[in-house]
């Protein structure tokens, strides 16, 4: 089953189960890693855990919120003691609300705090248990930095490398925003700057840190809102809105990350990288006009969004 890159690492993956989260956990084991899967979805958490077993690759699941101070806690010491060690952390649990979505006027102060605990405050609650496992692991066994390069002369012990990754997840609505989305919105984009601090933060000590913004990504879930609201004429007006002309799958994003995660990036850190086919670098007022006329041909096209719009107006 490995490709091995990441063979001897072991990692945690929140909101692991399915969707995104469950394509990276079996991406990253595919790639030798050990997976410890987080989730509130006992279920499938144990269901994703089974099936990279089952390929031949190793991974445990715990079931926790990871906006709670004691699990992000308690999955790092899970990790140290099922694994021995910690190396990579990839922060992508949120479950969403229809209490949080609203302006700043119509959301309630509970669900604005509620959701950017989870959004944001989760990231920080599990940076701050990582990233000192991480440095007590050190880098992976057997790892050879090899000479000490670059340009210039060198002075003194070369820096710590390699040991650790961290991946948060954002989104393209960290990059661009939409109406009536303050808590998603705002936290998406706060992602970024914690990102960005994490990389300064911890840089000096071999640790990197990045995020991925994911544009619209078909997971199970996804899946089953389209088929339950929406046809074809609409998801291929969503797929008109990427110039790789169509939307993206897990694995999309999972590859993303598994590459942050590998040695290949190590002199890559406190970026964002859009997975998102282009989506978020168009001039609005050409897509709008490309599917003026898709939209006057296809009057009878159904997309998920359109039962969330109705209950808006």
């Amino acid at each position: 089953m490995s490709s091995g890159n990441l063979v001897s690492k072991a990692a945690i993956v929140t909101g692991g189960a399915q969707g995104i989260g469950g394509a990276t956990a079996r991406r990253l084991a595919a790639a030798g890693a050990k997976v410890l899967i987080v989730d509130v979805d006992a279920q499938a958490a144990g269901a994703n855990a089974d099936a990279i077993t089952q390929t031949g690759g190793i991974a445990a699941c715990m079931i926790g919120d990871v906006s709670q101070e004691e699990t992000a806690k308690a999955m790092v010491e899970r990790a140290m003691s099922e694994f021995g060690r910690l190396d990579i952390l990839v922060q992508n649990a949120y479950g969403g609300g229809r209490d949080r979505a609203g302006s700043a006027v119509e959301v309630d102060p509970r669900a604005w705090r509620e959701g950017l605990d989870l959004l944001v405050g989760a990231l920080f609650l599990g940076a701050k248990y990582a990233v000192p496992a991480m440095v007590e692991s050190g880098p992976p066994p057997g790892y050879d930095p090899g000479p000490w390069q670059g340009a210039g002369l060198r002075h003194g012990t070369p820096p710590p490398r390699e040991v650790g990754r961290i991946v948060n997840i954002s989104s393209v609505h960290g990059l661009v925003q939409a109406p009536r989305s303050l808590v998603y919105e705002v936290g998406k984009s706060a992602v970024i700057g914690l990102t960005r601090q994490m990389a300064i933060d911890f840089g000096p000590q071999g640790i990197t840190v990045n995020a991925v913004a994911p544009g619209h990504i078909v997971t199970e879930r996804m899946e089953q809102m389209w088929q339950q609201t929406g046809n074809e004429e609409g998801f291929h007006l969503f797929e008109l809105h990427y110039p790789v002309r169509r939307t993206g799958v897990p694995d999309d994003v999972a590859h993303t990350i598994a590459f942050l995660c590998s040695p290949e990036a190590a002199f890559i850190t406190g970026v964002v990288l859009p997975v998102d086919g282009g989506l978020s670098i168009q001039l609005q007022e050409n897509v709008i006009m490309d599917l003026k006329e898709y939209i006057l041909e296809h009057p009878q096209l159904k997309t998920h969004f359109d039962r969330r719009n109705t209950a808006r107006r």
